[in-house]
């Protein structure tokens, strides 16, 4: 019985995909997959995981949501290359978003384990890492990748049973060795994030707190600068969805902007940061309280399946 329950663990980690026409945003050659909109290549080969399609998410035709899937010969091990553009393009932040969606998906016995800032493509430091391990009751075990190119986001996610740890870890490796860029000085160089408590000296990301809004939590991050001051975010999806809230200048007021693909909204200001309820007013769309000539939003935010 264990087999198909294995089976069944690894087809639910899939990043669930609604079948598209064949794009044209992708072209191939003789041994890469290219995403046109992005100018950033995919081998079909990587190591022992074999392309199988690519295409788009949403936004059909752009180009700024598009994936490739791949998979070992016998299926255990696969795989998903995401090549998106969010309003607002971070490594750390993509990074910490995947996270929590992968805990809240894959239970509490799911575990960080390791976290490197490596090479992509050949470029130094320019790919955070990370690999998880106990998923799904301790059945699965799962890589993910972030990559920071101009606008641009490639997150790779690689996925098993358990005992097939070594090669979740290849894959991803050869994954990221396969990349290439047709503009090279638009990487990003990553950093390992390591959230802690906000605090008056912090001068990297951190977390002021985490909201919950139904079954979904949400961290509360701080960009802090020297003076604490910096922009306060908030990811709601592991998509590119979040909101920002920036101090505005000469006042204790904030402007809070909401971010999509390809996209930033500009919602309104507040005359302080708004607390934990009116943060989860915000992001479920109830919030009334903008300053006087503004709108409220009254977009819902949900969470998006892990991907």
């Amino acid at each position: 019985m264990r087999l198909p329950m294995l089976a069944l663990a690894l087809l639910c980690a899939t990043p669930a995909i609604a079948q598209q026409p064949a794009s044209e945003t992708w072209v191939t050659t003789s041994d890469t997959v290219r995403a046109q909109a992005a100018g950033i290549a995919l081998p079909q080969q990587a190591g022992a995981l074999a392309l199988v399609k690519t295409g788009e998410i949403s936004d059909y035709g752009s180009g700024i949501n598009s994936y490739a899937q791949y998979a070992s010969a016998d299926n255990v091990v696969q795989a998903t290359a995401f090549i998106y553009k969010p309003g607002l393009a971070d490594t750390a932040l993509a990074a910490v978003a995947t996270e929590r969606a992968i805990f809240e998906r894959f239970g509490p016995t799911t575990r960080r384990v390791s976290q490197q800032v490596t090479d992509a493509g050949g470029h130094a430091n320019s790919a955070l890492r990370t690999l998880y391990t106990g998923a799904a009751d301790g059945q699965l075990v799962l890589a993910a990748a972030f990559v920071h190119a101009g606008g641009w986001i490639v997150k790779l996610r690689v996925t098993a049973t358990s005992d097939r740890q070594a090669d979740v870890e290849a894959g991803v490796n050869a994954m990221l060795k396969g990349l290439s860029f047709d503009t090279t000085s638009a990487l990003q160089r990553a950093s390992a994030v390591d959230l802690k408590a906000c605090t008056a000296d912090s001068t990297a990301l951190c977390r002021l707190g985490t909201i919950k809004v139904d079954d979904a939590t949400f961290d509360v991050l701080q960009v802090a600068d020297a003076n604490a001051n910096g922009s306060v975010v908030i990811p709601i999806d592991d998509a590119g969805a979040l909101l920002r809230f920036d101090r505005v200048a000469g006042s204790q007021g904030y402007a809070l902007t909401r971010y999509g693909l390809d996209s930033s909204t500009a919602v309104g200001r507040y005359p302080a940061l708004p607390d934990s309820r009116q943060m989860a007013a915000i992001i479920d769309g109830s919030d009334q309280k903008l300053a006087k000539g503004d709108e409220p939003s009254t977009t819902t935010v949900l969470r998006e399946s892990v991907r």
